[in-house]
């Protein structure tokens, strides 16, 4: 049975102002992930942000967690994918890569993951991809690689491209296939479930490469201004951005739920700018706007069935 979450906000137009509002508290994490890049290191952050997240969200879903236990077991393997998606190949990912490259980078590179989130529907869950869809797809991929070449098309015939844009890449396309394993979630474990189940497997993925990384590289300091980021990106991002995000997955789709990251992209943009001081070149403009009219075109396929109760 679909939880009452699903069935409250998962139509009208309650995923799309979910997936508003979540775009634009995740465009924090990208300015948050360039503004700490070198301070805080990245499986530390990561680490932190998923425990903390764990943290506030327990003593709401701890009776769910007991009620699907042999559920969440049994299907051990799909969550422990999801985990290795989400949080070292995804967040951990995009926080080493906020070292060598900037926000306003990352967000509109962010931007791929519409298009990478509708082949991975196709090649997973089955998902049909019509004439427009595939246009788009194109469109967008030619905006994302726009700022891989920082606007110059000779980048790519010799790969000359950043490693930082290169580490955002493999992140965008983890979350892509996160996205779509929601899919495949039974619909028996509800958003909040699904959140908590995956932040507690990421602990578990990440914990030996957190430990890896303060032997031999550097350990979370515990500053003030630590503490207020990582206090933030476990309640603001892990918590709310995200289950708002899981929710607009599970109402409309991998697919369509994949147009908030061209507001994330926006919204990046702009507080890169204002906060970071970053500059907007040329080619991120024309980039902004190609993956735009890719989302417009790819956002005609239609909406899923929702999750069944196998499992």
């Amino acid at each position: 049975m679909v939880s009452a979450a699903e069935q409250r906000f998962g139509s009208g137009a309650w995923p799309w102002a979910l997936l508003v509002i979540g775009a634009f508290v995740v465009s924090t994490n990208h300015i948050l992930g360039r503004y700490v890049g070198g301070e805080i290191p990245p499986m530390g952050l990561a680490f932190w942000r998923i425990t903390v997240g764990a943290l506030v969200l327990l003593p709401f879903a701890w009776r769910d967690l007991l009620l699907h236990r042999r559920l969440i077991l049994r299907h051990w393997k799909l969550f422990t994918a999801m985990a290795l998606m989400f949080m070292p190949l995804g967040n951990a990912t995009v926080y080493l890569a906020y070292n060598f490259t900037t926000a306003l980078n990352g967000g509109i590179i962010a931007t791929a993951q519409p298009a990478l989130t509708v082949i991975f529907a196709w090649l997973i869950l089955r998902h049909t991809i019509n004439a427009k869809q595939g246009v788009g797809i194109a469109v967008a991929a030619i905006g994302v690689l726009m700022v891989l070449m920082r606007g110059d098309p000779s980048a790519l015939g010799s790969l000359s491209f950043s490693g930082g844009d290169l580490l955002l890449v493999v992140g965008t396309t983890s979350f892509a296939v996160y996205s779509v394993m929601l899919r495949k979630v039974p619909a028996a474990i509800g958003p909040m479930l699904i959140l908590v189940v995956i932040q507690i497997f990421g602990m578990i993925t990440l914990a030996p490469l957190y430990l890896y990384e303060s032997i031999t590289y550097l350990t979370v300091p515990f500053t003030t201004q630590s503490l207020l980021v990582i206090a933030w990106v476990g309640t603001a991002i892990a918590v709310v951005a995200v289950g708002l995000n899981n929710l607009a997955v599970l109402g409309l789709g991998p697919a369509k739920a994949s147009v908030g990251h061209y507001m994330r992209a926006l919204f990046t943009a702009t507080l890169a700018i204002l906060v970071l001081g970053e500059t907007m070149e040329w080619y991120h403009f024309v980039a902004v706007l190609l993956v735009v009219v890719g989302v417009v075109l790819m956002s005609r396929g239609r909406t899923p069935e929702k999750r069944s109760d196998a499992g």
